[in-house]
């Protein structure tokens, strides 16, 4: 029997049906539980629901006929009577879309805007099983533009910016470790991120995952994905964060050049609090763009392991082959950057120098200010020098 497109078919080290028996499927990347979704196609299940977890929002009732539309790496896409469409998400990897859902504060933010969220659905055990949405109908492909997207993911972002949590920096660096760790990529990046860079609620956005609404192309959000489940632990990510993850999808299909890199991310920062797109918080030094960029390639060479697409692996890997050449050049910053502490010491010199009697006053001033230039001179051009964040 054909595996469906959700089963990490690059990964799993026992078949489908012994997973489904015991619960839990044993892959390369650890173990994830999942549930025996093979009677959600049958009008029965729907109109006798389960009694485990708690059933929210609307359930469909006297249920007729269930269709499958389609099936991806999330899971199942169902119809139900044309009235509903349910997304069944096999593995538990959390409840982020949900919780998006069902908390007032957040729902109340997001609502009118382009984002689609369920009305409904079946959680258990703090993991969405089910996900009911009123009939949509997905888009087939991708767009010819993604601005309208990107504006709508802004907006998302900066309506959800009162719920924003602080720079949680070493939070984000075992992340990259974490899949430094399991993926083996010869590459090590990590960065001293701004506080301007900020956590924010989880929406998960995917390129292929948006459905046409009233005023253009809207966001599904989406569950989390079962290789980021398996290897990094939950944490809330800045807006740039998904701003990478969404460029390096539109890469796959649409042959980017830094102009187009810039255009993407100001159009980002015209729907984004101005503190996101600083020059500080977007400067390649303290990470900013490239590190999120480096986060979204190791997250594609994630994907393409579990799914065994050999494609997006070697994309993936030709990609990090370049870093060595990033971090070369953050290096020889560095240096720059080490003038600050000699103009530090130089200050120190003539003041004790001065206090002791070893130099004249004239000296000790000379010193000094020879010293402030010095600083002031090393410090600007370290940051004439930080690489552009596109």
């Amino acid at each position: 029997m054909e595996e469906p497109a959700w089963w990490p078919s690059g990964i799993a080290q026992q078949s489908m049906e012994d997973a489904q028996q015991t619960g839990e499927v044993r892959t390369s990347f650890g173990r994830a539980q999942l549930w025996d979704i093979s009677n959600v196609i049958s009008a029965d299940w729907w109109n006798s629901p389960p009694g485990n977890g708690v059933l929210w929002g609307s359930w469909p009732e006297s249920v007729d006929e269930v269709r499958l539309h389609s099936e991806d790496e999330f899971g199942m896409l169902l119809n139900i009577d044309d009235r509903f469409i349910a997304r069944v998400c096999p593995f538990l990897v959390g409840e982020d879309v949900s919780r998006m859902a069902r908390f007032e504060p957040w729902a109340t933010c997001v609502n009118g805007l382009p984002l689609l969220l369920p009305n409904g659905g079946w959680n258990a055990g703090a993991h969405d099983r089910i996900l009911l949405y009123e009939a949509y109908i997905p888009n087939a492909s991708l767009p010819d533009s993604i601005d309208g997207l990107i504006k709508a993911m802004g907006q998302t972002h900066t309506a959800l910016a009162a719920f924003e949590t602080p720079n949680t920096e070493r939070l984000w660096n075992d992340r990259l470790k974490a899949m430094e760790d399991e993926l083996k990529p010869h590459t090590l990046w990590r960065a001293p991120h701004t506080s301007a860079t900020v956590g924010l609620p989880s929406v998960n956005f995917d390129l292929n995952h948006t459905v046409q609404g009233e005023h253009g192309a809207a966001w599904i959000a989406m569950p989390r994905t079962l290789a980021d489940h398996l290897v990094c632990q939950s944490a809330r990510l800045p807006s740039l964060a998904c701003l990478m993850r969404l460029e390096r999808q539109w890469s796959s299909h649409v042959t980017m050049d830094s102009t187009q890199r810039q255009s993407m991310i100001e159009g980002w920062s015209q729907h984004t609090p101005p503190a996101w797109s600083s020059g500080k918080a977007l400067s390649t030094a303290r990470g900013g763009a490239w590190v999120w960029r480096y986060n979204a390639v190791l997250e594609q060479l994630l994907k393409a392991r579990t799914y065994g697409d050999v494609q997006l692996e070697q994309e993936s890997l030709d990609w990090l082959g370049e870093v060595s050449r990033l971090q070369a050049r953050l290096g020889s910053l560095r240096m720059w950057k080490s003038g600050v502490w000699v103009a530090l010491t130089g200050l120190l010199v003539a003041y004790f120098g001065n206090d002791w009697g070893t130099f004249t006053p004239t000296g000790s001033v000379l010193i000094a200010a020879a010293s402030v230039g010095f600083g002031i001179f090393t410090n600007r051009l370290y940051w004439s020098k930080d690489p552009p964040p596109y």
